[in-house]
C-alpha cells in the first residue's frame, strides 16, 4: 500500500490553513477531547458503558507506514509553497520532514469500546464512514446526537504535526476497515500534476482496505470489541502536560455522562470514571476552566432543588438548582448526550447559586441542536433554517431563560441561609471568579460619567471612578439582545495655574499648605486617571476577599489607587487590611491607600484586596498618578 494523492484537475489550490483545521487552533487538545467523546458517545451501544483510552507511544521511521511517499509530499509541499513565499507553511512542512526522518515518531492511539464502530465503510457515499473520511461539511447525524456539521472530524489533524491520520475500525456488522489521511496542501507532483491537498493510504481508488491496521505494538482489539481506532501521526503536544488538557476538557464537557456511569475514559495511565471523580476534580482544579466543580456539587448535594416540566411539549427538561456562597451563577446546559453545550449566564446579578439543566426531550434536543456553533459551544438563533424562523429561536432561547430564573425566584423564596435583600441586589457587586480575559461581547453597567470640570482654588478634589456594576456574564444573551459595554469613564482633572495659594497634596480632600507654587511643580502633584473598565468582583464576602481590575484611559507613573465603600449620602475609606497584586507584585498599602501602581493606557490592573468588611458592599474606586 502506499500514499497517493490525487491530482486537483487545474482546479482549486488548498493551503495549510484549511477552515475547518482552524475552527479548533485555539484550543486543539481541548477540541479533541470533546470531538472524540461526542462521537462515541453518539455511537453507544444501548445499555452499554462507552469506554474511551488515550494511549501515547512512537515508532520508527522505517515502522511508519509508506514513510518515503508521505515524506515526498512533504519536500514538494515545501518547495511548491517556498515559491509562493509563504513562510508559515515553509515552516510547517521543516517541521515534519524533520519529525517523519527521526526514529521516534510521537503518535496518540484513540480507542472507543462498546460503539457500532464506524459502519458503510464499503459504500461510496453518505455513511459514518464515507462522512468521516473523504466528506466535507456533512453529517448524517440527527435527532439527539451531538455532531451536526461534520466540522468535528478535523480536530485530530490540527494535533498532528503532519496533519495526517489513520482510522481503523470493527463494526456491529463484523466488518474492518482502515485507512490513512493526510490533510496537507496541494503540491506539484513529479508527473505535473496539482493534487488536492488531500492523500490516502489505503486500497485503489482511494478506497479503504478490509482490515485492521495496527500502528500501536501493545494494542490489538479483540473480535467481540466493536468501536473506532484513531491514530494521529505526528502528534504534537508529545513532549507537554496534554493529560491535564485532556482531562480537564472530559470534566468540563462530559461531568453529567461520567457520573450517570454511562462514559470512563482512560488516559495514558489516568481513569476518569464516576468513582474517580471527586479525586480528578481536585487533582486538576487549577486545570479546569469551566466549574466543573461547581456542577458536581449541582448533581451529587442532597441541597439541590430539581424543577421539571414538558418544555413546549418538546419534551423533559430538568433543573437542578443550589444556592451556596461560594457559586459562581451559572447553570451547565447538557444535552441528551451528556455533553455540556454552554455555562448559562445572566441570570441573576445577586444570588449566590449554580445549576445544571439536562435536557432530555428528544424534539427539544433536535432543536436546540439546530441552533449549536460548529464547536458545540453556543446556541446561535441566526443559525435556524429557514432565516424566518429566527424571531421564534430567539423567543424559544429567551423562554428557556426565563423559566430558569422563575425557578431561581421560586428557591429564593424557599431559601432562608444568608438571605439577600432584594431592593438593594442591584447595588451590590459580582459574586464570581474575576474574569479577566477580554470579552468582545458588550456587557450592561451603570453609567456615571461626568466629562471635565475646572476649579482654580484648593481645596483639590481629585475626579471620582465609580466601579462598574454588571450582571456578571460574559455570554451574550441568547434571546438576541446584546448587553450594553461596562464602560466607566472618570472626570477629566484641569488646573489653572495659580502664581500662588495653597499647594494640594497628592490626592486628597485637605487644603494645601504651600506657599505658592510655580506650574512645573503643580505638574508633578498626582491627577486622577480616567478609566475604560473598572469591575469590582466579590470573592468571598465573608472574608472580605474582592478583586479590582482597573483598566486606565491613560498612562502614569507614580499610581495610587484610593477604595471606597458607597453609602446613601456619602462614600466611606474602605478599611484594607491586606493587598495582592495579581499583574503588580509590588504594590502595597500605606495609610489605607494602595500605592506602587504604574498605569500603562489599555493595560489593565488586576488587584485583590482583603477587607475588614464583612459583608456585601458596592465599591468606589479612585486612582491618581503622574501622567506622562
Amino acid at each position: 500500500m502506499n500514499w497517493y494523492f490525487p491530482s486537483n484537475n487545474n482546479a482549486e489550490i488548498n493551503g495549510i490553513s484549511n477552515p475547518g483545521a482552524e475552527t479548533f487552533q485555539g484550543t486543539p487538545l481541548k477540541s479533541l477531547a470533546r470531538e472524540i467523546c461526542q462521537n462515541s458517545l453518539d455511537a453507544a451501544l444501548p445499555e452499554k458503558v462507552v469506554k474511551i483510552e488515550f494511549e501515547p507511544f512512537s515508532m520508527s521511521c522505517k515502522e511508519f507506514p509508506d514513510a518515503d511517499s508521505l515524506k515526498y509530499a512533504f519536500c514538494s509541499s515545501k518547495e511548491f509553497w517556498n515559491l509562493q513565499e509563504n513562510k508559515k507553511t515553509v515552516e510547517f512542512f521543516e517541521r515534519a520532514i524533520k519529525m517523519i526522518e527521526s526514529n521516534d515518531i510521537p503518535f496518540l492511539r484513540i480507542s472507543d469500546f462498546n460503539t457500532s464502530g464506524l459502519l458503510g465503510s464499503k459504500e461510496d457515499y453518505n455513511s459514518p464512514w464515507c462522512n468521516l473520511t473523504k466528506s466535507s461539511g456533512a453529517s448524517d447525524k440527527s435527532g439527539t446526537s451531538g455532531g451536526s456539521f461534520g466540522i468535528g472530524k478535523f480536530a485530530p489533524f490540527v494535533c498532528s504535526e503532519f496533519r495526517t491520520v489513520f482510522y481503523s475500525t470493527l463494526d456491529t456488522e463484523s466488518i474492518t476497515a482502515s485507512q490513512g489521511i493526510s490533510r496537507i496542501t496541494s503540491f506539484r507532483r513529479d508527473d505535473g500534476e496539482t493534487t488536492i491537498g488531500v492523500g490516502y493510504y489505503g486500497a485503489p481508488d482511494n478506497k479503504p482496505v478490509n482490515s485492521q491496521i495496527h500502528l500501536d505494538p501493545t494494542f490489538r482489539r479483540q473480535t467481540d470489541q466493536t468501536g473506532t481506532d484513531i491514530y494521529i501521526a505526528g502528534f504534537r503536544f508529545h513532549s507537554t502536560d496534554w493529560k491535564a488538557d485532556i482531562i480537564a476538557s472530559v470534566l468540563d464537557g462530559f461531568l453529567h455522562a461520567v457520573l450517570k456511569g454511562n462514559l470512563i475514559v482512560h488516559i495514558a495511565d489516568v481513569v476518569i470514571s464516576k468513582d474517580t471523580l471527586p479525586l480528578l476534580l481536585n487533582e486538576y482544579r487549577t486545570s479546569i476552566t469551566e466549574n466543573a466543580d461547581k456542577y458536581y456539587t449541582v448533581l451529587t448535594s442532597q441541597d439541590t432543588v430539581w424543577y421539571e416540566t414538558d418544555y413546549k411539549n418538546h419534551g423533559l427538561i430538568k433543573l437542578g438548582l443550589i444556592i451556596q456562597p461560594e457559586m459562581h451563577r451559572k447553570v451547565a446546559m447538557i444535552r441528551k448526550t451528556g455533553m455540556k453545550i454552554m455555562d448559562r449566564g445572566n441570570v441573576s446579578g445577586v444570588i449566590p447559586f449554580a445549576g445544571v439543566m439536562l435536557i432530555e426531550g428528544n424534539q427539544v434536543n433536535d432543536y436546540l441542536r439546530n441552533l449549536e456553533n460548529p464547536q458545540h459551544t453556543k446556541w446561535e438563533p441566526d443559525r435556524i433554517e429557514p432565516k424566518t424562523a429566527i424571531p421564534q429561536a430567539k423567543q424559544y432561547l429567551a423562554d428557556l431563560l426565563n423559566y430558569i430564573r422563575d425557578c431561581l425566584e421560586k428557591l429564593k423564596q424557599e431559601d432562608t441561609s444568608d438571605e439577600i435583600n432584594p431592593d438593594v441586589g442591584e447595588y451590590l457587586p459580582d459574586e464570581v471568579e474575576d474574569d479577566t480575559s477580554t470579552d468582545s461581547n458588550p456587557k450592561e453597567s451603570l453609567l456615571d460619567t461626568i466629562k471635565s470640570y475646572e476649579k482654580t482654588l484648593p481645596p483639590k478634589r481629585l475626579f471620582n471612578n465609580n466601579s462598574s456594576i454588571d450582571e456578571a456574564d460574559d455570554i451574550i444573551d441568547e434571546d438576541g439582545t446584546i448587553p450594553i459595554d461596562d464602560r466607566d469613564s472618570g472626570i477629566n482633572h484641569i488646573e489653572k495655574e495659580d502664581s500662588g495659594g495653597g499647594g494640594g497634596g497628592s490626592g486628597g480632600d485637605n487644603e494645601g499648605g504651600g506657599d505658592g507654587t510655580t506650574s512645573n511643580e503643580r505638574a508633578k502633584a498626582l491627577t486622577g486617571v480616567a478609566a475604560t473598565k473598572i469591575r469590582v468582583v466579590c470573592l468571598n464576602k465573608d472574608s472580605g476577599e474582592y478583586s479590582i481590575t482597573f483598566v486606565p484611559a491613560e498612562s502614569a507613573d507614580n499610581g495610587v489607587m484610593d477604595l471606597f465603600l458607597s453609602a446613601e449620602s456619602q462614600n466611606y475609606g474602605a478599611p484594607i487590611l491586606e493587598v495582592v497584586g495579581l499583574s503588580n507584585p509590588t504594590i502595597s498599602v500605606e495609610n489605607n491607600r494602595i500605592t506602587g501602581l504604574t498605569f500603562i493606557k489599555d493595560n489593565p490592573i488586576r488587584i485583590k484586596v482583603v477587607l475588614d468588611f464583612k459583608d456585601y458592599c458596592s465599591m468606589e474606586v479612585k486612582a491618581y498618578g503622574n501622567k506622562a
